[in-house]
Order: structure tokens, then C-alpha cells, then sequence
């Protein structure tokens, strides 16, 4: 497939390049500094662009299968990007979109300790990456939002473990970015999480039936 990944030079989206790489696809990394990512692999191509720009954000789309965001950010980050991307997918006719969120976002899944902490320390990250996910949630577009748990070093693990709905959330939780990194880019293969959010975390077994690379 023909990959787009927004947030390239950050921890979790040069993972998910090389990820993307290692799995033999071909990979399109829109970045604000192209010195800033220093992976070299005949497979990648870079666009000199802002993700939160319409245009730059098409260029990269062109001739895409699907596009994966790890993007973080103040501000209206989030918001822009999405916006960005809904409009840039609509003029390429990409369809696919995978975006990275976390687990703070999903309030009614926290204790009330939880919300309390998450919402004092990442209240208007809390309010951009809502609002982001909104715009996404409206459009017409194929998208699967990851709200994954806290996010730490290490390697890839391959277990992956994907909460029932409903399922709580508890702040100690926490996966590697290698294994999300993974994890996305197998999502963005399969029609399966269509217009779903789906909270992962570190596990044994994946808890409903969504075969990704062969774990189920």
C-alpha cells in the first residue's frame, strides 16, 4: 500500500515509518523540517509541508491509499490537521484515515481520580483532540480512531490487547510505541475498524474478533 503518516518526526511517527516500511509498503512522510527524519529507504518519499495546511497535506495524498496521523500538539493543532486532512482527502479521493489519540480522551472510560488528574494536566489537549475527532466522526471519510494508553519506550512486544467496549481505563495502563506504531499501520489494511474508536493497551490476546496480522 501507499502510506501517508503525519507526525513522522515524532517518537511514535518515525515508528510507524519504519514500521510501515519493514511491512513492504511504500511510505509518504509529510514533515515541516525533511532534515529532522533521517530515515533513508527507497520506499520513502518526503513532502516539505504543514499538516495543518490544506494543501501541503493533498500533495502528500496524492496517489495514497490511506494516511495515519501520530500528530500532537497545542493550540488548535488537532482541529487544523483534521480539518486539513478531511479537505485534502475529499480533493485526492483518499479515503482511509487512521489517527492516533489517547486514552485521556475518553472520559467516561477513567475513574473519577482520573478525570479529575487528566482533565487539571491535558485539559485543552483534552479539548483539541475532541474537537479533531468530531470533525473526523462527521465526515465521510473511513476513519479509525486509536486511543491508546499511556505511551512508553521499549520494543515491539506483538501483543496488543483491544478493550471491550465500555471497558475502564486505568492511568497505570500503559503500551509501547513500537507496538502501536504496528498496530496502526495494520489497521490501516483492513476495512474491519471502519468508522470505529478502539482503545488498546499492552496484553496477551485481543478481546474482540479483529484479526490484524494474523493475532486475534
Amino acid at each position: 500500500m501507499k502510506l501517508v503518516v503525519l507526525g513522522a518526526t515524532g517518537r511514535t511517527g518515525r515508528l510507524v515509518v519504519e514500521q510501515a516500511l519493514a511491512a513492504g509498503h511504500t511510505v509518504t512522510a509529510l514533515v515541516r523540517s525533511p532534515e529532522k527524519l533521517t530515515i533513508r529507504n527507497s520506499g520513502l518519499r518526503m513532502v516539505a509541508g504543514r499538516a495543518t495546511d490544506a494543501a501541503d497535506v493533498a500533495q502528500a495524498l496524492e496517489g495514497a491509499d490511506a494516511v495515519l496521523s501520530t500528530l500532537g500538539g497545542n493550540g488548535s493543532v488537532i482541529a487544523d490537521s483534521t480539518r486539513a486532512i478531511v479537505d485534502a482527502a475529499h480533493q485526492t479521493g483518499v479515503r482511509r484515515v487512521i489517527v492516533l489519540s489517547s486514552f485521556f480522551v475518553e472520559r467516561d472510560r477513567l475513574g473519577a481520580v482520573s478525570r479529575l488528574l487528566t482533565g487539571l494536566a491535558m485539559g485543552s489537549v483534552i479539548k483539541d483532540k475532541t474537537a479533531g475527532e468530531k470533525l473526523l466522526r462527521q465526515s465521510d471519510l473511513d476513519w479509525t480512531i486509536i486511543y491508546a494508553s499511556l505511551l512508553k519506550e521499549g520494543p515491539d512486544s506483538g501483543s496488543v490487547r483491544v478493550l471491550p467496549e465500555g471497558a475502564k481505563r486505568r492511568i497505570s495502563d500503559g503500551i509501547s510505541r513500537s507496538d502501536v506504531a504496528k498496530w496502526m499501520v495494520e489497521a490501516a489494511t483492513t476495512s474491519q475498524l471502519n468508522h470505529r474508536s478502539v482503545g488498546i493497551t499492552a496484553g496477551t490476546a485481543i478481546k474482540e474478533n479483529v484479526s490484524l496480522g494474523g493475532r486475534t
